[in-house]
């Protein structure tokens, strides 16, 4: 029973201490990278090998999975902590965006050509670099945890959908898919800035300041703000330039 209820346990508990917390670069963590490095190819092969029609099913169903698991780490971070904590709910960062504007695709909307930009240049290397450094996730919680839980696996799905994305050949990155992918990544940028100027408790985005024990740290160190937040925000925008190029140069003509 104490196993089970520590899958929903909330920081807030009093029970909760530190040596609950999985810890980043640890060998559970470590482990479940390994684990997840597997699956994920072999999840990125099961996907690439099915027809257009099976694989658009397999995304709706994804995009429905992802939907559930956002709904129910809201849902669990409103009503087990104590108090509303702005920066634990909403959606505001990298793998938020994913979330959102995924379902726009694998439900054939009016606007599935313009979000397939963000989800092929930018979902990849953002659900790797989680993984690594899960700074929400193994940083927060346990390993047995509905947050790690939640986090690992929704940014798993995000970089084994970009990879397949970003590694077609059948259907080359053109300029739209950058001017798209740069309006969503500063639209939620204006977003998050906004709500980080009227709510000077919460960081979405990460924009307001770096998160603790991060290479992010030295860019704050470096530039303060408001240099910091414009550099965070040239970052995003130049890896998706960057992976543009890269699939032009490499992918698109092997």
């Amino acid at each position: 029973m104490a196993l089970v209820l520590s899958f929903w346990i909330h920081p807030s508990d009093p029970s909760f201490t530190s040596f609950d917390v999985g810890g980043i670069f640890t060998p559970a963590h470590l482990v479940l990278n390994v684990f997840l490095s597997v699956f994920g190819y072999m999840f990125y092969r099961f996907l690439i090998s099915m027809t257009d029609q099976n694989r658009n099913k397999a995304y709706v169903l994804i995009a429905i999975l992802l939907i559930g698991f956002e709904l129910l780490r809201m849902g669990w971070n409103v009503f087990a902590s104590d108090g509303w904590d702005a920066n634990a709910v909403w959606p505001l960062y990298t793998c938020g965006i994913f979330v959102i504007v995924f379902p726009f695709y694998a439900f054939k909307s009016r606007y599935q050509r313009h979000v397939e930009g963000f989800i092929g240049l930018g979902a990849m290397l953002s659900g790797i670099a989680f993984l690594i450094f899960p700074s929400t996730g193994l940083a927060m919680f346990p390993v047995w945890h509905i947050n790690t839980f939640i986090s690992t696996i929704m940014h798993w799905i995000m970089a084994i959908i970009g990879a397949v994305f970003f590694f077609d050949r059948k259907n080359p990155f053109t300029a739209f898919d950058i001017i798209t992918s740069t309006s969503i990544i500063l639209g939620f940028v204006l977003v998050s800035w906004l709500y980080n100027t009227i709510d000077p408790t919460t960081n979405f985005f990460f924009i307001a300041k770096p998160i603790t024990n991060t290479p992010l740290t030295l860019l704050y160190d470096w530039f303060g703000q408001p240099g910091y937040g414009i550099a965070v925000v040239t970052f995003h925008l130049l890896v998706g330039v960057s992976m543009f190029f890269i699939h032009r140069r490499w992918i698109q003509k092997a």
